[in-house]
């Protein structure tokens, strides 16, 4: 009885971790477009669909504002979807020296084709995986 127990516990761990695997959305790391050349003003991020329609946007506040880093965030919410956007900038001799937008979005259409867009500017393109979600990190420091 002890020894079926344990065979039953350690494939239902084996299930549960493999599963959980399964259900995180592969990390796409890009290098961040010279079209937002400074992050520190950017307000406002919208994720829009193959037709152009917003499906969930965000306007950015800003969290944490020191010398040498700044980190500003949002929620994402819409028509469709749900998620979040951070951008972190690192700061030498009060000039910027490195950006990252982050994104974690869920609940979008399996499979299908999303646009960044941030104030207006279109910054990446991307499809959601098989689960309908999408982690995303564009950065300078990312040279792909």
């Amino acid at each position: 009885m002890t020894r079926t127990c344990l065979i039953l516990t350690s494939f239902a761990v084996a299930v549960l971790v493999i599963a959980s695997q399964d259900l995180r959305a592969d990390r796409i790391e890009k290098p961040l477009p010279s079209s937002l050349s400074n992050l520190q003003q950017a307000q406002l991020i919208e994720i829009k669909n193959d037709s152009g329609v917003t499906i969930m946007k965000g306007t950015f506040a800003t969290k944490e504002d020191k010398a040498d880093e700044m980190k500003r965030e949002t929620k994402l919410s819409g028509v469709a979807g749900i998620g979040s956007a951070e951008i972190e900038i690192s700061k030498k001799k009060g000039q910027v020296k490195d950006q990252e937008l982050e994104l974690e979005l869920e609940r979008l259409l399996y499979g299908a084709p999303y646009k960044i867009f941030v104030d207006s500017k279109e910054v990446f393109a991307f499809s959601a995986d098989h689960h309908g979600k999408a982690s995303l990190k564009l950065s300078t420091k990312v040279t792909k």
